[in-house]
């Protein structure tokens, strides 16, 4: 001021928390439920975006927990033009409450389901049985 020393400007941020998008760096966070069903057998969703709703094929057989790349679709480098990415990390939701049909088509379902279709299962009871025998 008034042709003083020039100094140093700090400028703080705080990024609001919001319903969908969780922020890491330039990446962009965004956690999708689905269907048992819709994980087993594969599906195409709508993902929330930056600039909107995108489809996004979901493969059979995926699991809970995965993380799938939207590129270039995350929030731009302070002062540049690289972009990040959208990570989506889908949730296999499961029932809360089940009628007693529902119930009954699950216990056929799993009666009808071998330990090859869950590896991760199969793999843990193997290494169960290893490490108790």
């Amino acid at each position: 001021t008034n042709g003083g020393p020039a100094g140093d400007l700090y400028v703080n941020i705080r990024v609001k928390k919001h319903e969908f998008f969780e922020r890491n760096g330039t990446d962009i966070i965004c956690e999708v439920p689905l269907t048992f069903v819709e994980a087993a057998m594969g599906t195409e969703i709508e993902v929330p975006t930056l600039e909107g709703l995108v489809k996004m094929k979901i493969p059979a057989g995926t699991q809970s927990g995965r993380v799938f790349r939207l590129g270039g679709k995350g929030v731009f480098k302070l002062a540049g033009v690289v972009r990040g990415d959208e990570l989506v990390r889908v949730v296999v939701e499961v029932p809360s409450k089940l009628s007693s049909e529902q119930k009954e088509l699950l216990k056929k379902f799993d009666a009808a389901t071998s330990l090859s279709s869950t590896p991760k299962n199969r793999d843990f009871r193997e290494k169960l049985k290893r490490f108790f025998h």
